[in-house]
């Protein structure tokens, strides 16, 4: 009686403690293109057909999110999962520079057009049956003064997949934005 009396205890108290790991490469791993795209049923644009540009329309996408600390981005009690913000902008640069690549904008280091990205929030919440994720990024292009945020709340069964929907539904608001389209297709 003692022994079961000390593995009750012993189990309440490890269900305190919880886990924490990180989860970026698990994120990363559910953000694929064309499992995505064929989700959301997103067939790109062919937004070059519309450049004034002389050139062929391009960009260049930069990382400027400075947090190397990681945070807390998936909360399923009593585990947590963590993500660096930096290395997360740069999975989600190479997520949107696929976005620019299957609407025909070219997205190469030498472009004049650059636009900053940088990661305000990343959350997913275990709910009753499904997790809720938020993702919330800013992106600045200095040479126009634009700055603008784009936010996005999705759900999925897994945390992982609910992060990747999110941040998909973020990057096509970007990629979609008139504004942002009007600058790298020279309007």
């Amino acid at each position: 009686m003692k022994k079961i009396i000390l593995l009750v205890i012993m189990s309440f108290l490890f269900s305190l403690i919880g886990c924490t790991t990180h989860c970026l490469s698990r994120i990363s791993d559910k953000l694929n293109p064309s499992e995505l795209y064929s989700a959301y049923n997103v067939n790109p644009v062919d937004l070059s057909s519309r450049s004034k540009c002389k050139k062929v329309p391009s960009v260049k996408i930069v990382n400027t999110e400075i947090r190397t600390e990681d945070f807390e981005a998936l909360i399923n009690p009593p585990w947590t999962c963590m993500v660096n913000p930096q290395n997360t902008i740069y999975n989600i640069i190479a997520y949107l520079n696929d976005g620019f690549e299957k609407s025909n904008i070219k997205v190469t280091d030498s472009s004049t057009k650059i636009i900053q990205i940088k990661m305000i929030d990343l959350k997913s919440i275990a709910g009753l049956w499904s997790f809720g994720s938020y993702c919330k990024l800013s992106i600045d292009i200095p040479e126009i003064g634009l700055t603008k945020t784009y936010e996005s709340h999705d759900n999925a069964m897994l945390g992982y997949t609910a992060a990747a929907y999110a941040i998909h539904s973020v990057t096509r608001q970007i990629i979609d934005d008139p504004e942002v389209q009007n600058y790298i297709l020279c309007q």
